[in-house]
């Protein structure tokens, strides 16, 4: 019986490789992905029908665009903010509301989930407890608020303070009737301890003449859950006054004169023009509404020399 030789390591190598090369290799069709975050969310111990929510982030992480097919939650849990089918472009994100909703005593877990026609599906772990636990309070000081007359185009800020009662409240929701009112300063969700206080900044933006007024309504884990409380405030258009200066002319030999501006008797003051000017008046565009102004000119002769300053004239620009 005639035996062959024994390969090399080498041989058996290059046999073994080339036998891959044949192998059959499966490789994704589509560069399309999605994230979601967070990945997990614990609601923590809630009284029966008042779960608080939670906003998740879902986003096209890839490179084209993703085709959303379904949303699905399972547990004691709702959702709210995205409808399938749909579509997310390349880099864009939504958000969407998580809710729980226990409806009796005891644990709960779910997941929330998305699915896409040409990405992985992304998912949540929920989970949270609910018991016959007594409420809390939540209040807002003061319950009204006046911002009176905002220039349009300005933002005026204003803080209103949201205090706990005998327990912890968890604050997971804040609207406004009027998107000119508006909140800072509040990240959601956020817990108010026991007996505590929190200092949230409401801003008022006009965007057009006239008066207007908003509705906060702040959702929490609280008896009294949702709190509201309202703002009042008009927009005042921005109006260009120009003030007018004349001179009586120096009886000496001149060339022109100087105009001097501040916002202080007896200064100091800013010189308004850039060469000498040769009339005997001079036009101020550079006021702004409800301030005061004064007002000096100076005479320059051939040489140069500037005079000492006039008397010093006083205006008040109108508001607005």
């Amino acid at each position: 019986m005639h035996t062959f030789p024994r390969s090399s390591y080498a041989v058996q190598l290059f046999v073994v490789l080339m036998g891959l090369c044949f192998l059959p290799v499966a490789v994704p069709a589509f560069a399309a992905s999605m994230s979601i975050s967070p990945t997990s969310i614990n609601y923590g111990n809630n009284p029966v029908y008042s779960g608080s929510y939670y906003y998740v982030t879902l986003r096209n992480s890839g490179t084209t665009t993703v085709s959303l097919t379904s949303a699905t939650i399972s547990g004691a849990f709702k959702f709210a903010g995205i409808t399938t089918p749909s579509s997310l472009g390349v880099g864009q994100s939504i958000k969407i509301q998580l809710k729980f909703v226990p409806k009796t005593t005891g644990s709960f877990t779910g997941t929330f989930s998305v699915s896409a026609q040409n990405a992985t599906k992304v998912s949540i772990a929920l989970s949270g407890s609910a018991t016959n636990i007594p409420l809390s309070s939540l209040t807002a000081s003061p319950s009204s608020f006046s911002f009176g007359n905002i220039v349009v185009g300005t933002t005026s800020t204003q803080t209103v303070t949201l205090k706990a009662g005998s327990m912890p409240v968890i604050i997971y929701g804040a609207t406004t009737t009027n998107p000119e009112f508006t909140l800072s300063q509040l990240t959601l969700p956020t817990t108010i301890a026991a007996g505590q206080s929190i200092s949230v900044s409401m801003n008022f933006k006009p965007g057009s003449s006239g008066s207007t007024s908003g509705t906060f309504t702040i959702s929490a884990n609280a008896a009294n859950s949702p709190s509201k409380f309202t703002a009042t405030g008009a927009g005042v258009s921005t109006s260009q006054h120009t003030v007018g200066l004349t001179w009586v002319p120096s009886t000496s030999n001149v060339v022109g004169y100087n105009v001097y501006r501040g916002t202080a008797t007896g200064g100091p003051y800013t010189k308004l023009n850039g060469s000498a000017i040769v009339t005997t008046s001079f036009s101020d565009s550079t006021v702004r509404s409800g301030s005061t102004y004064y007002y000096v000119s100076t005479a320059i002769n051939s040489s140069g020399t500037e005079s000492v300053k006039s008397n010093e004239v006083r205006t008040a620009i109108p508001t607005p």
